[in-house]
């Protein structure tokens, strides 16, 4: 049994946006975020610098050794948090309350694919230059940019053209030949369900939120445009000068500049949302902000049920309020 999502039959405070029911200031949720981000900025930068360096200067090994002790070394961390995340989404026994709406058991969400497919694009070069004899320092300088590249993709077309893009599977929580809002949407729905705790509470919380407000579905896509465009066009030419500098600054620029790039995207990107989520509230009244547009996503009656008790919760706030 499922139903349709209508997003205008729901009614909430016309004075400010729909709660989406979740705080990172809870459950020591921003101790883990900076545990994360820090041992994946360990794992795929700073230790692939340093040992590369401390190798070809120090120990004086060839580049086919030291990239093998490289490569042998990437992925560890990664791996884990991926096996972490599979298990979380498809067979713990609280999986059914992580997976996107709509879905079956083993129905992966988008993230799971966007990030599956980047993290072969990473490590294919990774590889293949490791492999060779000699090793290719060019080669593997790719990894971060390949990456780059294959996860940014996805922002960049959707941005470009919002919920015009239909695919004959299942995006995460949107089904078959619907239009696809902006991969952030997707992004945060998925990141936030699953590896964030918020589970389906918050899927359908971040739904409504983004069928009601004009202002955050220009949010979502904008930071998809420039999430997408920035990663893809730095990605290119890092790639470039990689291959047209020396060994020593072709790899420091591979391993260095692509974080650069998402330290410098994430300040900025955590900025401009901040100044625009203070515009929607100011402005929430305005019916240019808060305007309706449904995203067709199909629900089960049990998460038609979630989707009535997140509703709830937004009316007895907003009666507390008054």
């Amino acid at each position: 049994m499922s139903s349709s999502s209508d997003a205008s039959s729901v009614t909430f405070n016309p004075d400010r946006p729909p709660s989406l029911n979740y705080t990172i200031k809870c459950n020591r949720r921003e101790f883990a975020i900076t545990v994360f981000f820090t041992l994946i900025f360990l794992e795929a930068g700073i230790l692939p610098l340093i040992l590369f360096y401390a190798i070809r200067w120090g120990a004086h090994l060839s580049n086919t050794k030291n990239l093998a002790i490289i490569t042998s070394l990437v992925g560890t961390y990664s791996g884990y948090k991926m096996a972490r995340r599979s298990w979380y989404l498809f067979i713990s026994d609280s999986s059914h309350q992580r997976r996107p709406l709509g879905a079956g058991r083993f129905g992966p969400d988008a993230f799971t694919l966007q990030i599956g497919l980047a993290m072969t694009a990473f490590f294919t070069p990774l590889v293949v230059g490791s492999s060779l004899n000699p090793g290719s320092v060019h080669t593997v300088a790719m990894s971060l940019s390949c990456f780059m590249i294959v996860f940014c993709f996805p922002f960049l077309i959707t941005g470009i053209w919002p919920h015009r893009i239909k695919m004959p599977f299942r995006v995460s929580s949107m089904p078959p030949w619907t239009g696809l809002p902006p991969a952030v949407y997707t992004l945060v729905e998925d990141i936030v369900a699953v590896d964030g705790g918020g589970c389906v509470e918050f899927r359908q919380a971040w739904r409504i939120r983004y069928e009601h407000s004009a202002v955050m579905r220009h949010i979502v896509r904008v930071t998809s445009l420039w999430w997408g465009a920035s990663g893809m066009l730095f990605a290119g030419a890092f790639i470039a000068i990689a291959w047209t500098t020396a060994d020593d600054i072709g790899y420091g620029i591979g391993w260095g500049l692509p974080w650069l790039w998402a330290m410098v995207s994430g300040a900025i990107t955590v900025w401009w949302v901040h100044e625009e989520l203070k515009r929607e509230s100011d402005e929430w009244s305005s019916p240019e902000v808060h305007r309706v547009y449904s995203l067709h996503i199909d629900t089960s009656a049990d998460e038609k049920l979630v989707e009535s008790q997140v509703t709830q919760k937004e009316r007895h706030h907003h009666h507390e309020v008054v």
